[in-house]
């Protein structure tokens, strides 16, 4: 259930928030050729853009859990919005490729803080099903910024020359901040009183939390590899279109079903978790040994599907298995990251040694298998 006296403004305002994230975060892979030719790189060079914000997403998180302990969730928002919106409008001017990735690690500092923070504000809003489900639209709505940079990237190709690519995420984060402003002076974010005396407890050692972060590690990682070369995946398999893009709303649509699943169906958290990693586990050892054809086309939105449901599962995990539910996001969004943050490098250096992407599929399928391992004793544990 949620607090019933909190404004509706309050309750969208990380949701709008997410949007222009998302957007920044993915538009770019919208338009591999465009950075390819402009600085002269390799697909491992072009993986680094991805990685150069995730890195700051992992250094932000302990910060963040220390700020979200002593203010309105909301506040922190106000201000991480306004700075990710500004640095998201330099990134266009880089003249160089280095400047490209400094920018974007820059940005990722604020995303990161935009990403944890916004976890944290729906964790204090609302509990139970109605947390896992707000935690999935969340989620999706981080999708959904990408999905729309992906369709219209190619034309601010065309039309400017690559300017916007990253710069029009400045525009769409105006709503979100109007809302979060008139929002100001609420208490209802606050760390909650058992939060504050629980500040000692360690989540590094919450059993829950650290195989929440096993999950997130397959989850994250699949989601992000997926994102970041669907585009060059379905231009060599001779795919032209928005059929990358259709990739990204599937996986809206999966984050927003996972968390409402638990609302509408005798499921739990854990079984969405190892069922949806079961389904990518089959979905990617599928594809990586399909030869041409359907498969191929169909497949990834399958795979996308999978890995997106079990977003608001896994949050909602960590955020009940301790009254500091700040600490075990942050946790969660840390672990993550890290891991998945040498996945879109591993993947560019793959396309570059052997012209497909057949063994980062292998790879992702052994994240997934460790994922459903992690939510059967995350079963077990909660019984």
């Amino acid at each position: 259930m949620s607090r019933v006296d909190s404004p509706l403004g309050l309750r969208i305002a990380p949701h709008l928030a997410v949007v222009s994230m998302g957007y920044v975060m993915f538009g770019y892979a919208g338009v591999p050729d465009f950075y390819l030719n402009q600085y002269d790189i390799s697909y491992a060079s072009f993986g680094l853009m991805l990685s150069a914000t995730l890195l700051p997403f992992v250094l932000v998180q302990w910060p963040a859990s220390r700020l979200v302990e002593r203010t309105t969730t909301t506040r922190l928002l106000i201000t991480a919005t306004i700075v990710q919106a500004g640095l998201a409008a330099t990134v266009d001017f880089a003249p160089t490729f280095p400047t490209v990735l400094g920018l974007r690690f820059l940005w990722g500092i604020a995303a990161g803080l935009v990403l944890s923070v916004g976890a944290t504000h729906i964790a204090r809003l609302y509990s139970g099903d109605a947390a896992s489900r707000q935690q999935g639209v969340y989620g999706g709505m981080l999708t959904l910024g990408g999905a729309f940079g992906f369709l219209i990237t190619p034309r601010l190709v065309t039309a400017t020359n690559g300017i916007g690519i990253h710069a029009l995420g400045t525009l769409i984060a105006i709503p979100a901040v109007g809302i979060l402003y008139r929002n100001r002076a609420e208490r209802l974010t606050i760390s909650s009183e058992s939060a504050s005396d629980a500040a000692g407890e360690s989540v590094l050692t919450n059993p829950v939390v650290v195989l929440a972060s096993l999950c997130y590690v397959a989850a994250i990682g699949s989601y992000l590899t997926l994102s970041a070369f669907i585009t060059s995946y379905f231009e060599d398999i001779g795919i032209l279109g928005p059929l990358n893009a259709l990739v990204l709303g599937v996986a809206t649509i999966g984050r927003a079903a996972g968390g409402s699943a638990v609302v509408g169906f005798p499921v739990t958290d854990p079984k969405i978790i190892a069922g949806a990693s079961t389904v990518a586990v089959l979905g990617l050892g599928t594809l990586a040994a399909a030869p041409a054809g359907p498969l191929r086309v169909g497949l990834p939105l399958l795979v996308m599907l999978a890995v997106s449901l079990p977003f608001g599962a896994i949050y909602n995990v960590a955020a009940d298995a301790t009254a500091t539910k700040g600490s075990a996001l942050a946790m969660v969004i840390a672990v993550g990251n890290l891991v998945a943050l040498v996945l879109p490098v591993i993947t560019g250096s793959i396309r570059d040694a052997t012209g497909g992407y057949e063994g980062a599929f292998i790879l992702l399928v052994g994240l997934n298998a460790l994922a459903i391992g992690a939510a059967v004793l995350i079963t077990r544990i909660r019984q």
